[in-house]
């Protein structure tokens, strides 16, 4: 299915930081045609990697993954 990101936002890991060498997370607000919100945990270096940020438009794959349209 098509989505539009409509935010990217670190995960709270409250007054601790991630552990170093730990893959950091972020929540991704999804948003379908017919209006209803998703919010997908993602590893942020998986979206850099697949240039994916807010206003892009993207597909999530039956694997879970997400590509830019």
């Amino acid at each position: 299915m098509t989505y539009v990101v409509k935010r990217i936002d670190e995960q709270m890991y409250g007054c601790e930081e991630p552990a170093p060498g730990a893959e950091v997370w972020v929540d991704v607000t999804l948003v379908a045609p017919d209006g209803v919100k998703r919010v997908l945990p993602y590893p942020d270096a998986a979206l850099a990697a697949a240039d994916i940020n807010e206003g892009d438009t993207a597909v999530l794959t039956a694997d879970g993954l997400l590509k830019k349209v």
